[in-house]
């Protein structure tokens, strides 16, 4: 297992304890699987303890884009037995538990992400060796995507706000430019490390228009 020892003092007895259950946790675990420790103070790279290896990250790495938007429009919730799918194409079932400090602040993300491609495998192989109807199709993954560090993370949200919009980037007028930055201040982007250097080189104008547009934002709200 790796970890960091630095936390804020409020919930360092809440983190250590976390790092602790991190390897027994995995080792109970049947199959490839993971499970990780995020500090939600340390947001974007909040990851500072993991133990197993199914999406690749390790200590220091950012928090998915799921994670980090629940965190910035305020709805970490946990969420238990959801299917996602690794970087590799892998089928997964997760589970994200947030933990709460003492006056009830979202403190920690306990994740656990496990294999079952093999699982699901061994499954239709048996239906079909039984002669059983082929069973329905399984739900679909939840759009969570498992980044390595927050260049990629930055890259991610991005396309994805530029995406969501009406028209290409250079088609965009400023009311077009506006929602973009909106969309990716809403799911936590301007967290990262030069964000408004990584926005305005895609949306083709300078840092400091994005920081008009995000200034503009802020009066709408008020």
């Amino acid at each position: 297992m790796s970890a960091i020892d630095s936390h804020p003092p409020k919930n360092e007895q809440l983190l250590a304890t976390l790092q602790q259950l991190v390897e027994p946790l995995a080792a109970t675990l049947v199959g490839p699987s993971e499970v990780i420790v995020h500090d939600l103070s340390c947001l974007p790279n909040s990851i500072i303890a993991i133990s197993g290896d199914v999406t690749g990250r390790t200590v220091g790495d950012p928090a998915t884009d799921k994670l980090l938007h629940a965190a910035v429009a305020g709805r970490l919730e946990t969420s238990i037995g959801y299917r996602t799918t690794s970087p590799t194409g892998k089928r997964l079932l997760s589970t994200t538990i947030i933990l709460r400090d003492a006056e009830g602040a979202p403190a920690a993300a306990l994740c656990i992400n496990r294999d079952i491609s093999e699982w699901e495998r061994l499954q239709a192989l048996a239906t079909a060796l039984a002669g059983a109807p082929t069973p329905a199709l399984q739900e679909e993954a939840d759009e969570e995507v498992f980044v390595r560090d927050v260049d990629e993370l930055g890259a991610l949200l991005l396309a994805q706000a530029v995406a969501a919009a009406p028209v290409p980037v250079e088609d965009m007028k400023k009311e077009h430019k506006v929602e973009v930055v909106r969309h990716l201040s809403a799911r936590g982007f301007f967290l990262l490390r030069d964000a408004a250097e990584m926005a305005a080189q895609a949306l083709r104008c300078s840092r400091f228009s994005i920081y008009n547009y995000l200034n503009e934002l802020d009066g709408d709200e008020e």
